[in-house]
């Protein structure tokens, strides 16, 4: 039993095949298909290195730099190397696949780091992030892949749509790459850089206009310089002048289009303009046409200068060109030659009578007309516009009762005679009249004047006048004491007469007081309008009264003797 139980356990069998060896190499055989194409996804991503030469990589942190393009990144700095024979850094920098078609000859790299300048703060994204690097893929071109850095970012990228200006001026003042470009307070483009020109008589600026304000450039817009401040000298005095505070520290181009030309055509790419250096030169370009006349003067200018108006009547019609200086080695005379621009389209042609008229007989008419004030006397002189700073002007005027005298005959310009300045008039007036001065006998009329001072010192001081004083005093008391001695009563017919010669009396003492006390200065005396003076001549006419209120008592009391007695019935 025993025996046939252990017979009866069955025996375990075990099956050998493929589907136990697959279950085992699964897992790792997935891990490793996801690892492989991890591996080709990233090498299909990476793309290519390129390298970028700059002057220094401040900022630049291999593995972590970015390069980036409109702010997507599309590559990462793998390592800096220096080069010796250049003395600047080499970044290599991988590419993303994706982002290889931007590689082109047209493409420009540029750091982009935190900066301060005139226009303003930019990159402060970077004080957190650090810096990185942008790319700008510009348009078309063969594949590259080593660049030169930017030194500093561009204006104006690729993608901004516009139009490119060039702007030709005498001298760059104040504008910058950046400096903006305005329209009507409006900030429109920016200057993309500068260089001399061809000739190297001016400067051309680069000006880009953004889209679509570019279609508001025409072919006859005329641009200046707005910025900074405009100091100038005119004849109301100083004249400060800037567009705004923004102009004012960063500076500005600004643009308008005259009426007159707001029907021309649109202005082509890279087409020249000239910049004006401000507003005012802008106004005056107006005027083309321009007469030469040549001035001769023989006294000195001295204060007058090139750029300063002409004027006729108080109104510009011109400015003076050139100053200098001729010597005739003959006779050794000079004259200043000033030569002045006068422009015609500044006088208007009126003519009641007729039909307009077109513009080659306006123009015509226009050069024809100096010529004709000229015979009518038309002259110049100079006149000080601002007496604050001394600044002169030419000035024009009809003079036809002054002589004409023409300094350069059969000249090669024309010229418009000249006559002497106002103030110059003056000053030989002044001039001849202290010649006139010089010639006289000073010292001998000041001998005269001091004998004559003696003389009336000694007659103020003669025993003779003061005794005369004296005399009239005693006369005085004793008419006094005969008017005293009458009764009204008695003598009623003179007693008028009386009242009179007594009032006479006591202004003649009182006269005498002060004359005396008047006598002691010889000042006094000779001095025109003193007290002294004025009371003489008081004294003299209270002694005239005086005089004739005793006259005629003297007259009454002769034919009327016994009225002593029984007065005047």
């Amino acid at each position: 039993m025993t025996e046939d139980k252990q017979q009866a356990v069955p025996e375990a069998k075990v099956r050998r095949g493929y589907a136990s060896l697959m279950s085992i190499w699964i897992v790792p055989a997935i891990a490793l298909g996801v690892a492989l194409y991890l591996i080709f996804q990233t090498l299909a991503e990476r793309g290519s290195e390129i390298t970028i030469v700059f002057e220094d990589a401040e900022g630049m942190v291999p593995g972590k730099t970015q390069l980036r393009y409109k702010d997507v990144e599309i590559g990462v700095l793998k390592r800096i190397e220096f080069l010796d024979e250049s003395n600047e850094v080499a970044l290599k920098v991988d590419v993303t696949a994706t982002a290889e078609k931007y590689l082109t000859e047209t493409a420009s790299f540029w750091i982009v780091s935190p900066s301060i300048g005139l226009q303003g703060i930019s990159g402060l994204q970077t004080l957190l992030s650090g810096a990185y690097i942008e790319i700008d893929p510009g348009e078309g071109g063969a594949r590259k892949t080593e660049f030169e850095g930017l030194k500093i970012p561009p204006v104006v990228t690729s993608t901004q749509k516009g139009t490119e200006y060039i702007l030709s001026t005498e001298k760059l003042n104040n504008i910058n790459r950046g400096t903006p470009i305005i329209y009507k307070g409006l900030t429109v483009g920016s200057v993309l850089g500068y260089r001399l020109a061809e000739d190297k008589t001016a400067v051309d600026v680069y000006a880009f206009v953004e889209n679509p304000y570019d279609e508001l450039v025409r072919g006859g817009t005329q641009f200046w310089n707005a910025g900074g401040v405009n100091l100038s000298v005119t004849t109301s005095g100083f004249e400060v002048g800037a567009s705004s505070l923004q102009n004012l520290i960063v500076g500005g181009i600004e643009f308008a289009t005259p009426p007159r030309h707001q029907d021309t055509s649109l202005a082509a790419a890279r087409q020249k303009f000239t910049l004006y250096d401000n507003e005012k030169a802008r106004d005056d370009a107006r005027f083309t046409e321009k007469i030469i006349y040549i001035l001769y003067f023989d006294g000195s200018v001295s204060g007058l200068a090139v750029g300063a108006n002409v004027e006729f009547k108080g109104i510009k019609v011109g400015t003076v060109r050139r100053i200098g200086l001729e010597i005739d080695e003959h006779n050794l005379k000079y004259y200043i030659p000033v030569l002045i621009e006068i422009e015609p389209q500044r006088l208007r042609i009126t003519d009641s009578g007729r039909s307009a008229r077109s513009v080659e007989e306006t123009r015509e008419a226009r050069h024809k007309l100096v010529s004709n004030l000229i015979d009518k006397g038309l002259k110049a002189k100079l006149k000080i516009a601002n007496f604050l700073t001394g600044q002169l002007i030419v000035d024009l005027d009809l003079l036809p009762d002054q002589e004409a005298v023409f300094i350069a005959k059969n000249g090669r310009l024309p010229e418009i005679p000249t006559v002497a300045a106002d103030l110059e008039a003056i000053a030989t007036s002044v001039t001849r009249l202290m010649a006139k001065l010089d010639r006289l006998p000073i010292e001998e009329i000041g001998r005269n004047l001091n004998g004559t001072m003696q003389g009336l010192d000694k007659l103020i001081g003669s025993g003779e006048l003061q005794a005369t004083i004296t005399e009239f005093r005693q006369l005085a008391s004793t008419v006094r004491n005969v008017a005293e001695s009458f009764e009204k009563t008695t003598m009623p017919g003179i007693g008028a007469t009386l009242e009179s010669t007594e009032a006479a009396v006591k202004r003649i003492e009182t006269t005498l007081a002060a004359a005396e006390a008047m006598f002691t200065s010889v000042d006094g005396l000779i001095a025109d309008g003193s007290p002294f003076k004025y009371d003489l001549m008081n004294m003299m006419q209270e002694l005239a009264a005086a005089s004739r209120s005793v006259r005629s008592l003297a007259d009454f009391l002769e034919r009327n003797p016994n009225a002593l007695i029984s007065g005047k019935r």
